[in-house]
């Protein structure tokens, strides 16, 4: 009885630690990073606007479906590899410039907005790309685990980790064919 009593009352005293130190957390995150990849400013921005391919390119979404919408945006819905499904809608957006989306489901644990803008180089040879994320974690459990657990640039690494390696795949890929093109006799 006496083990359970100090068991419990450790669980409760942890779980009210954690709580509180949610609650000393600010609601809102603003992070931004940004990364140059040796590509032209259109490649970088038809991978983000083209929401459609990102199973071919993106780590850990296995699917994307457009869906229905009244307002004349342009929404999906997007699964993870743990069948978590998410949606989202795009804000805005300027060719070659900049794109901007929201997660539009359930808010209760958290919402999201990402600016990607896209900026090339004097040369036009390269471009960064810059993620700025505004989430909201009204949950101050969700807040305290979140900060803990340091995941607040989970999201932009992967967009960059995920353009790297579609990057490196498609220098693979033009490596092969061009193995493959038979030399013409003149």
């Amino acid at each position: 009885m006496k083990r359970s009593a100090i068991i419990f009352t450790f669980l409760i005293s942890l779980i009210g630690g954690i709580t509180f130190y949610g609650y000393s957390l600010p609601e809102r995150s603003h992070i931004t990073l940004s990364q140059s990849f040796n590509r032209p400013t259109d490649y970088i921005w038809k991978l983000i606007y083209e929401y459609q391919h990102y199973p071919k390119w993106r780590e850990d979404i296995y699917t994307v479906d457009k869906t229905p919408n009244s307002n004349q945006k342009i929404t999906w819905k997007e699964t993870n590899g743990k069948g978590i499904t998410t949606p989202f809608k795009l804000i805005n957006s300027k060719l070659n410039q900049f794109i901007t989306i929201q997660e539009t489901g359930d808010t209760h644990l958290s919402s999201g907005k990402w600016h990607f803008e896209v900026k090339a180089s004097k040369d036009n040879k390269s471009t960064t790309l810059t993620i700025t994320e505004d989430r909201l974690i009204p949950n101050m459990l969700s807040r305290a685990i979140n900060h803990l657990l340091k995941t607040r640039t989970e999201n932009i690494d992967s967009y960059f980790r995920s353009i790297n390696n579609k990057i490196y795949s498609d220098e693979i890929n033009a490596q092969k064919s061009n193995q493959h093109t038979p030399v013409q006799a003149e």
